[in-house]
């Protein structure tokens, strides 16, 4: 059997470009919102329920982004201010991979005022951070789409706080539509004409921008980048690989799986090695080496229990060589750690949706 033509899901494989971030828990504090009397009445929308709202919405686009929320915690004073607590994040999401490294929120205090203007409404805030520095956020809309208005001041909160959470959130919704304008104008602005303390994360994620727009070559430079600005930064290494490996590039993917595998880091993030043992499994796919990519199959479900994409992968082999039954009892071990995972699911039927494991390059 040819495994030169050997495909993946989608979703795994965009799986293989797990990038990183940690969120410590820090406190975002919103001090005041003050709001018409007339909109508190026509809508209900109090300071406190505002404030709320804004809190949820920012925890929402950090769950959805890669992490599994834990409770939000919202403390409201008897003065009607409130303090909206972003709390610890951790785990890793069925969709997009966490990698439990350090790019840390730095506390930030919001407030602000929503003016009315007949039925057009501006929501006006205003942050600064603990090193002094101000921003002003200003969105407009109207008294009947106060959710939209407030939904888009705390997209653009989030940008302030951090843009690479706001970026990785931007990714996972443009991967549907596959226009990935939104994701490349957010790590542009952050990108261009300052240094960004979240540099290597923003330049990881833009190859994998240019990875899912069948740009090859130009996903290696940024996961190059992403490595020279921060060595002990795995997942631009695993995803060198991963390319390397799509390119047909077996020797150089192999050479930057074992670098994570063994790299002193790796012990803090298993979901990582197991990520990199799951795709050195694949690679030895690609070149017929079925028995050994088994091998590193088991390997990689040792090194994170909790791993679900190994058992997609190993199923996509098992069912090039023509051993559905096994294939789908794969499958379904995946879809039992991430049961929300659509692409498992859809395994599990027979109805794959599938991208060739080497791309031709224009």
């Amino acid at each position: 059997m040819d495994f030169g033509l050997l495909t993946i899901p989608l979703v795994t494989l965009a799986m293989a470009f797990g990038f990183a971030v940690f969120t410590d828990t820090q406190t975002i504090h919103f001090d005041y919102v003050d709001v018409p009397d007339s909109i508190s009445q026509e809508t209900g929308l109090t300071p406190a329920v505002v404030i709320t709202k804004l809190a949820d919405d920012m925890q929402e686009i950090e769950r959805q982004a890669f992490t599994k929320a834990e409770a939000r915690q919202v403390e409201l004073h008897a003065d009607q201010s409130a303090t909206s607590v972003l709390g610890e994040y951790l785990g890793v999401t069925p969709l997009i991979r966490v990698v439990q490294e350090s790019a840390h929120m730095i506390p930030f205090t919001f407030s602000g005022e929503i003016v009315r203007h007949d039925q057009q409404v501006e929501f006006i805030l205003r942050s600064y951070d603990s090193h002094h520095n101000k921003t002003r956020i200003s969105r407009n809309g109207t008294v009947d789409d106060m959710k939209g208005l407030i939904h888009g001041a705390a997209y653009e909160a989030m940008r302030v706080v951090n843009p690479y959470i706001l970026a990785a959130y931007q990714f996972k919704r443009d991967r549907l539509s596959r226009d990935f304008t939104p994701t490349l104008e957010i790590l542009r602005r952050e990108l261009e004409g300052h240094d960004s303390r979240y540099a290597p994360w923003l330049h990881n994620l833009w190859g994998m921008v240019l990875y899912q727009q069948n740009d090859r070559h130009g996903a290696i430079h940024q996961f190059e980048e992403a490595v020279h600005l921060d060595p002990n930064f795995l997942s631009p290494r695993l995803n060198l690989g991963v390319v390397n490996a799509r390119l047909g590039e077996y020797d150089l993917a192999v050479k930057n799986f074992t670098a994570v595998v063994q790299h002193p880091n790796v012990a803090q993030s298993p979901a990582v090695k197991a990520a990199a043992l799951s795709e050195w499994g694949f690679t030895l796919a690609l070149t017929g080496q079925i028995d050994e990519a088994y091998a590193k199959f088991d390997e990689a479900s040792r090194a994170d229990q909790n791993f679900s994409d190994v058992y997609s992968s190993w199923a996509e082999v098992l069912s090039a060589q023509g051993r559905r039954e096994e294939a789908e009892r794969m499958t379904a071990k995946a879809l039992k750690l991430a049961p929300k995972e659509v692409v498992y699911t859809e395994n599990l039927i027979g109805t794959v949706q599938n991208v060739p494991a080497t791309a031709s390059m224009n």
